[in-house]
C-alpha cells in the first residue's frame, strides 16, 4: 500500500462531498490567519502593546497549521495539470511562491517563539519576514485565482456550448466528469 494513499483517499472523499477540490476552501485558513498576524504586528508596532505580539504569534501558528492542508491539497491539484497546458507555468509560480510564503512565516514564527521564551518582543527580522510573507501571499492568492478564473483549473464546466472567450481561457480542456479537469 502506498504510504500517501490514506491522504489522497481523504482528499478524494472531501472532493466528492464538496463537488470540487478542497484546496480553495482550505487556503482561506492560512490566508486569514496570516492577515490577522500582519494586522496585529502593525498594531503592536503602533501601540507597543505586547498583547498584539501574542496575537500575531498565535495567529501565525494557526496559519502554519492550515498551510499544511493547503500544501497537500494544492499538490494533489497540481499533479492533474499536464506540463503542456498553459496553466502549468502559472501553477508552478503559484506553488513556488507559496513555498516561499510558508518559509517566511515559519522562520518568522520560530524567531517569535524564541523571543517570547526569552521575554523579548519580536525583532525587526521576525516582523519583516511576516510582512514579506503577507505581501507575497497576496500575489500567490491572485495566481490561484488566475488558475481558476482564467484557465478554469479545478472547475467543473457548467456552461452549455463553449464560446470563443471560453476557449481562449482554456475551458475546453476540462472534462465534464472530472472536477480537476483532465486533459484532452
Amino acid at each position: 500500500m502506498d504510504p500517501i494513499s490514506p491522504v489522497t483517499t481523504l482528499i478524494d472523499k472531501a472532493e466528492e462531498l464538496l463537488g470540487h477540490s478542497p484546496h480553495p476552501a482550505i487556503v482561506a485558513l492560512p490566508l486569514g490567519a496570516w492577515s490577522v498576524s500582519n494586522v496585529c504586528d502593525g498594531l503592536a508596532l503602533a501601540t507597543g502593546d505586547d498583547r498584539y505580539d501574542d496575537a500575531a504569534r498565535v495567529s501565525m501558528a494557526i496559519g502554519l497549521i492550515g498551510a499544511a492542508g493547503s500544501i497537500v491539497t494544492g499538490l494533489r491539484d497540481y499533479s492533474y495539470i499536464p506540463e503542456e497546458r498553459p496553466s502549468h507555468e502559472v501553477a508552478t509560480r503559484h506553488a513556488l511562491g507559496n513555498a516561499l510564503v510558508g518559509t517566511f512565516f515559519a522562520t518568522s514564527y520560530i524567531l517569535r517563539v524564541r523571543a517570547h521564551e526569552e521575554g523579548r518582543r519580536p525583532g525587526l527580522l521576525a516582523r519583516s519576514l511576516g510582512f514579506a510573507g503577507g505581501a507575497l501571499s497576496l500575489y500567490t492568492a491572485w495566481l490561484g485565482g488566475v488558475l481558476v478564473e482564467e484557465y478554469g483549473e479545478s472547475v467543473k464546466p457548467v456552461m452549455g456550448e463553449l464560446d470563443d472567450e471560453d476557449e481562449r481561457r482554456g475551458r475546453e480542456r476540462l472534462a465534464s466528469d472530472s472536477p480537476l479537469g483532465s486533459y484532452r
